[in-house]
């Protein structure tokens, strides 16, 4: 079996994007990391597909009133934080096709709750969206 990952400038189906919400360590400077979140996306929109994951949808969209509509997809999913990074799935080449790995990130050995984190990639992968 051929594996590889691929390069960072390879073409990508999105970037993802989890959004801050009350529930989320921002709780208390939400009103100053939003308009970092929103700028972020609009930029990235301009280029590709942005996948963002959020709480509530109809809130987030009224947020991204500057992103390319045509470059958006939203989906509503309970999120404990917002580092994708974390938390999102990673793509690698098998013989030449793309397969998506899953796996569980430990909040940092369990320091902050992953649970819903967790959760994202699969409910993703289920309702089709990679």
């Amino acid at each position: 079996m051929n594996r590889r990952l691929p390069a960072e400038w390879e073409p990508q189906s999105a970037v993802q994007f989890t959004f801050p919400h009350k529930n989320t360590d921002w709780a208390e400077v939400l009103d100053f990391v939003i308009p970092g979140f929103v700028e972020a996306i609009e930029v990235v929109s301009r280029y590709e597909k942005v996948l963002v994951v959020c709480d509530n949808i109809e809130d987030v969209k009224s947020k991204l009133l500057h992103v390319n509509k045509e470059s958006l997809i939203l989906v509503e999913i309970p999120s404990n934080d917002t580092w994708a990074r974390d938390h999102g799935g990673i793509t690698i080449f098998e013989d030449g096709k793309p397969v998506l790995l899953d796996f569980v990130f430990n909040g940092w050995g369990l320091k902050f709750a992953a649970d819903k984190d967790n959760l994202i990639t699969r409910r993703l992968f289920d309702n089709n969206i990679f």
